[in-house]
């Protein structure tokens, strides 16, 4: 089947042309029903396709995958078992012609398949496990993947999950081995069902997103969907069953909607019905009803037998849940009726608890404890029937020689007391010593278990106090790149150079008032930078002592307000030191600073407290952002500025590393689009 690789790539071609395809015989597939004929969707482009292709391909070997593919869409996907069967006769007829071991195996593979979606679940095993041994010593490793995998499925659905999980992780290996992803996303989901099955749900939500990540990974056809598909509807009855049910109804909507648009009516039929559950589980027994009714008739259209019990007593138990017991009466009797001709011993089981309960509602106790006894007994078949078979084996061989045995019993009659007595108090012994050994190993793991929540502790404290550390190491470094940011050179030569220009003027009084003021920014600057918070009140000493000496170089242009909401206690408000200081120097050298000469400039600073923050906003009528940027790209000396970026991530070290947004710019204009300044939002964290 080697040569099918040089093939497939045409299936993506031939789905564009589908629909012109559709309705063109093929030779060797098998005779279409009306079902066949109206698949909907995307599958039916995929059914197309997979025609086409049937008709280029001329070897046998090929032809059987090809028509494995289409049992596998009408029989898992499309839900139509008729269609499926045909298929699978289809790849017996043909396999027989090739008469090969590979192309038999095969054969067996698609019988095994079929019985399973018939819900022979034994039958099905009887098929798979001697493929599993050729398999084994052929070294087919893909087939031998899809075997493990389908049987670790069937384990599932007979409640043998400690195998079906065992079988599951050697499928798993398989398909990575082989790099086959697709079979890789259905171990994971099989998994995920498993967890389900043994209540372990947040493993299993965890197995269903590592698959639907997988699925959705995956180059986008009807199999990734449908792998998808499964896994929404696997993860809707997981929260069901965590009781979750808008979680489940939301999946199930979204597995509904993908369903549609591939045409499964199998797992479409699946998702009415745990729609329907969930609704019951919430009391709405009218509505669960409908969502019943409606599964159940696609199920009878489809003639999925494998199902049609389970949805006969969902509608028998929902009519039982709204007394109208005539009609619980009918369908779970349809249910009974259908488990004894598919042998299917789990819904007989189930049927006879159902009727039991029916019959108890009524009050026909007769009829009830009937019921109840058939229960019992298919309970215990179900549970106990190979330990029923071995029991009789040994009572046969004790009806033998039981006459043989009866002489020589009377004779050690006396023996077999004393060996009694000596038992008995060797058991109690061994129960006192049990007792005791039990005692032991609870101390011992009380003991052990207090120790391991004790280094626990100790780790967590130390872990903690690491990142204190790192914390105050990462405050410390940026409060002295903040300081040096502040005490840019740049800013210290031009106050400089405004002197000596001062003096050169023989302007002695403007000179020594400037001097004045930079000396006192400088006290101001290097006594807060001591500190890693200050008073508000501090802080705006030292920003209004700034604005003062820069209003004094630009000779008057620059004018300011700062207004603090009166409910805040200055003196008593703490924020870290310098952070307001570099967006009023943003202002003044990136807005303030092009203006025209004979413009005023203004900065207005106001300040509020909202719970744990200081809202600050700092707003100036510079030329804004957009020209600001223009000027810096055209000037011939590019500066770069930390301060912003530097006290950005002094604010997120204060505010313990939350996420949010902390400094907020806006560019204001006017109805026109014309620049009218910019305003600067800063959440400033209080200490």
């Amino acid at each position: 089947m080697g040569s099918l690789t040089s093939v497939l790539p045409l299936i993506l071609l031939l789905m564009l042309f589908a629909s012109s395809l559709h309705g063109q015989s093929v030779r060797e597939k098998p005779k279409p029903t009306k079902a066949a004929k109206q698949v909907p969707g995307m599958a039916q482009v995929y059914v197309d396709s997979l025609q086409a292709v049937l008709q280029a391909t001329p070897d046998k070997a090929d032809k059987i995958e090809l028509y494995g593919l289409l049992f596998f869409t009408y029989a898992s996907t499309v839900g139509n078992l008729e269609v499926a069967r045909q298929y699978a006769d289809t790849i017996k007829r043909v396999a027989t012609q090739v008469n090969t071991k590979d192309a038999l195996a095969y054969v067996n593979y698609y019988l095994g398949m079929l019985a399973r979606f018939d819900g022979k679940y034994t039958e099905a095993l009887n098929y798979l496990n001697p493929i599993i041994e050729y398999c084994n010593t052929t070294g087919n490793s893909s087939l031998l993947a899809d075997c493990l995998f389908q049987t670790a499925v069937i384990e599932n659905e007979l409640g043998n999950y400690d195998k079906s999980l065992e079988i599951s992780y050697g499928a798993f290996e398989l398909f990575e081995k082989e790099r086959i992803h697709f079979g890789v996303a259905r171990v994971a989901m099989n998994v995920g069902n498993l967890f389900t099955s043994m209540k372990k749900w947040e493993d299993a939500i965890s197995m269903y997103n590592k698959s639907l990540a997988s699925f959705t990974s995956m180059k986008q056809d009807i199999n990734s969907k449908m792998g998808e598909l499964r896994v929404m509807i696997n993860m809707g009855n997981a929260y069901a069953q965590m009781k979750q049910y808008e979680k489940a109804r939301t999946h199930y909507k979204q597995a509904l909607l993908l369903s549609d648009s591939i045409g499964s009516t199998r797992t479409a039929a699946t998702i009415l019905s745990n729609m329907g559950e969930v609704l019951s589980a919430e009391g709405k027994y009218d509505s669960a009803l409908q969502y019943h009714l409606q599964a159940l008739r696609i199920r009878e259209q489809a003639s999925q037998m494998d199902k049609i019990a389970l949805n006969l007593l969902w509608v028998g138990d929902t009519y039982m849940l709204l007394k109208n017991y005539a009609q619980a009466q009918h369908y779970l009797q349809k249910a009974l009726s259908v488990s004894k001709e598919f042998h299917a011993k789990p819904a007989l089981r189930d049927s006879y608890k159902k009727l039991s309960a029916l019959y108890a509602a009524q009050q026909n106790f007769q009829k009830a404890f009937e019921y109840q006894g058939l229960f019992t007994a298919m309970k215990d078949s179900i549970l106990n029937e190979e330990t029923t078979r071995q029991l009789s084996e040994l009572q046969t061989k004790y009806e033998i020689g039981e006459k043989d045995k009866q002489l020589a019993l009377f004779a050690k009659e006396k023996q077999v007391q004393q060996k009694e007595v000596q038992r008995k108090v060797l058991q109690q012994k061994a129960l006192i010593g049990g007792l005791l050994l039990v005692t032991v190993i609870a101390g011992l793991v009380i003991y052990l278990l207090r120790q391991r929540m004790r280094n626990q502790k100790l780790l967590m404290a130390k872990d903690q106090e690491i990142k204190e550390t790192q914390l105050l190491h990462q405050m410390s470094a940026l409060e002295m790149k903040a300081l040096r940011a502040q005490m840019n050179p740049h800013f210290i030569f031009n106050c400089m150079n405004s002197i000596n220009r001062m003096i050169l003027e023989q302007d002695t009084a403007g000179a020594s008032r400037y001097l004045t003021k930079l000396s006192k920014l400088i006290r101001l600057i290097l006594e807060n930078s001591e500190n890693t918070s200050v008073s508000l009140q501090n802080e705006l000493i030292m920003l209004e002592a700034y604005l003062q000496l820069e209003n004094l170089r630009f000779k008057g242009r620059i004018g300011y307000k700062i207004s603090v909401d009166e409910a805040i206690d200055q003196e008593n408000t703490f924020l870290p030191s310098m952070v307001l200081q570099p967006f009023v120097e943003n202002a003044i050298w990136h807005g303030l600073m092009h203006k025209e000469k004979e413009e005023q400039g203004f900065i207005h600073i106001s300040i509020k407290e909202t719970e744990d923050v200081l809202r600050c906003v700092i707003e100036d009528n510079g030329v804004g952002r957009e020209i600001a940027t223009a000027l810096k790209k055209n000037s011939v000396v590019h500066s770069k500025s930390m301060g912003l970026h530097i006290t950005e991530e002094r604010l997120r070290l204060y505010n313990k590393g939350k996420t949010g947004q902390l400094i907020q710019i806006t560019d204001l204009k006017d109805s026109m689009n014309r620049a009218l300044g910019t305003r600067v939002d800063l959440l400033v964290p209080l200490e």
